[in-house]
């Protein structure tokens, strides 16, 4: 009775050890899920200092694309993967349970059986080795995770700029307007009065209809550019209707940096890219480890014990232990190492290689840095000054009534793109600041802090 109690209790085990429940993948559930995120929710970083719906400082875009950004979201939903991993190379072989049923072909009445248990201890080398290739995984998994962060971050600093840029020009494109429909309003009068021609109203409203046709332009630039952003954040109405809240300015136009070579030690130590690359290159190591110690001869428990019952032989009752011997005579594992040590040179060029798109990303960015703050300076000093000038003219122009319309037409359109320019190279120096943090893989001051 105990037995058969024994033997149900074991099966109950086995049956619930093995049980598998499936999770069906509703697709339309999901999009329910996806248009109930369509608000944007408050930010984990908001100050309280801006209170308008869709409004987003930098900090707070990157606080909630931390939070909600999906492509981020399933690669740390892979770390689940690599912990598996860990406890799969730490685990030990399960014993071997082996039943035999003994002369049979004198009948039932003479059977004999014969039990026996059979276990592989774990061989020392391969095992740890295994167990080390899985941690190394298991930190590859994390610095790459704070690299998509990292990066991400890097990605939602430059769309929350861009935005700022394109709200920038479309509010001097928005100025450019008014100053061309209050000209073709005063051309009108002046046509009404037989001051000029129609040639010159034609002029003035043509110039007018060109603004405003390339105002429309920067407005879908800027729906385009918000959706990029709310891509980004993983949260937030698909069509972009979000504000970005700061200012663009000069990020420093003449503060020192640091030279590259500090910068690349600094590289060394925080770029979590790196340090994944280091992580792949102690995995293949440890995984050249296991192979190399499987190698070598090892052992396995064939009977602990076997029992045997045979009624027709002079012990009815045998009790046996054994041992098997494995020798690698004819498969030493030389592929297996052979592949193994290549793929640890592989991630030790990876490595280097890793090193060096470091350094040409920092002198790239560097270089970039110098270009931008060279021509911005050359607009404040040069092209500001005008423009305060053409300003101040335009305003005695139009009070005066006294206008060469071909000359205030093609000035406004120079005006516009002097500003513009303006805001680009501000826009481009940004980018460049944020493309050397990016490579630095931490935040970058000023030579000396």
């Amino acid at each position: 009775m105990a037995a058969k109690t024994l033997i149900k209790i074991a099966a109950a085990m086995l049956i619930a050890g093995g049980c598998y429940h499936a999770e069906p993948l509703d697709t339309r559930a999901m999009l329910a899920e996806l248009r109930r995120a369509d608000p944007l929710p408050a930010a984990p970083a908001a100050t309280g200092a801006n209170s308008a719906a869709g409004a987003l400082t930098e900090e707070q875009s990157i606080a909630l694309a931390l939070s909600f950004n999906r492509d981020l979201r399933t690669l740390r939903l892979t770390r689940g993967i690599a912990e598996g991993e860990i406890q799969t190379a730490g685990e030990l072989s399960n014993p071997v349970l082996r039943l035999e049923m003994l002369h049979v072909q004198r009948g039932f009445s003479n059977l004999g059986w014969d039990a026996r248990v059979s276990w592989t201890p774990p061989q020392p080398g391969v095992r740890a080795g295994r167990k080390g290739a899985a941690t190394a995984r298991l930190d590859e998994v994390d610095r790459e995770v704070s690299e998509r962060e990292w990066m991400l971050a890097c990605d939602v600093r430059v769309a929350h700029a861009t935005l700022l840029a394109i709200d920038e020009e479309i509010r001097v494109a928005e100025d450019t307007i008014t100053n061309r429909r209050k000209l073709a309003e005063l051309v009108s009068r002046r046509v009404a009065k037989g001051g000029t021609t129609r040639f010159d109203l034609d002029l003035s409203q043509l110039s007018l209809a060109t603004a405003e046709r390339a105002h429309g332009d920067r407005l879908l630039m800027r729906t385009v550019a918000a959706a990029a952003l709310v891509q980004l954040l993983g949260v937030g109405p698909p069509a972009g209707a979000v504000t970005a809240v700061g200012a663009l300015g000069d990020d420093g136009v003449n503060a020192p940096l640091p030279p590259a070579a500090e910068l690349e030690d600094r590289a060394l130590a925080d770029r979590p890219a790196l340090a994944a690359a280091r992580a792949r290159y102690l995995a293949a190591e440890q995984t050249l480890r296991a192979e190399t110690a499987a190698r070598w001869p090892w052992f396995s428990l064939a009977a602990i014990p076997r029992l045997r019952r045979n009624d027709v032989a002079i012990d009815a009752t045998d009790l046996v232990f054994g041992v098997d011997v494995g020798l690698p005579l004819l498969n030493t594992n030389g592929g297996r190492v052979k592949s193994a040590t290549a793929a640890r040179e592989a991630a030790r060029a990876g490595v280097v290689g890793t090193l060096a798109t470091l350094r040409a990303d920092i002198a790239r960015a560097l270089a970039s840095i110098e270009s931008h703050r060279a021509v911005l300076n050359r607009l404040h000093v040069v092209i500001e000054p005008l423009l305060a000038e053409h300003d101040r003219l335009m305003a005695v122009a139009a009070q005066s009534a006294e206008l060469d319309l071909p000359a205030v037409v093609a000035s406004e359109d120079l005006v516009l793109r002097a500003r513009t320019e303006l805001i680009q190279t501000r826009l481009d120096l940004r980018k460049a600041h944020v493309a050397l943090e990016r490579a630095v893989g931490a935040h970058v001051g000023s030579s000396g802090k």
